[in-house]
């Protein structure tokens, strides 16, 4: 079995492509908001399509920029634990297990 920083370097993990379960709450969402897109879409014309347009893209943007953020967060929150768990030290208590320093 290969190494998980392996198969990321090898592309096999790529979390920005995930499936949606059809029956899960979230592909409810995503079709509800398909749907209601497509009625304006076809019930809109002129200035009022154009603002759809535009406000469907800038949700776009946002929620790709709020999703990368995140995932970089995530990264950093659990190495922060890491070093946390790996260096830290409580402030009442010794370790049970004494290291050379």
């Amino acid at each position: 079995m290969r190494s998980i920083i392996g198969e990321f370097y090898l592309g096999n993990i790529t979390p920005d492509v995930t499936v949606i379960k059809q029956t899960s709450e979230l592909q409810k969402a995503v079709r509800e908001m398909a749907d209601a897109e497509s009625f304006l879409r076809e019930h809109l014309d002129g200035e009022c399509l154009a603002a759809l347009e535009r406000l469907v893209s800038a949700q776009s943007t946002s929620n790709t920029i709020t999703v990368q953020e995140r995932y970089i967060d995530g990264f950093r929150t659990g190495a922060k634990f890491m070093l946390d768990i790996l260096t830290g030290e409580s402030e009442n208590l010794t370790p049970l297990v004494q290291t050379e320093s």
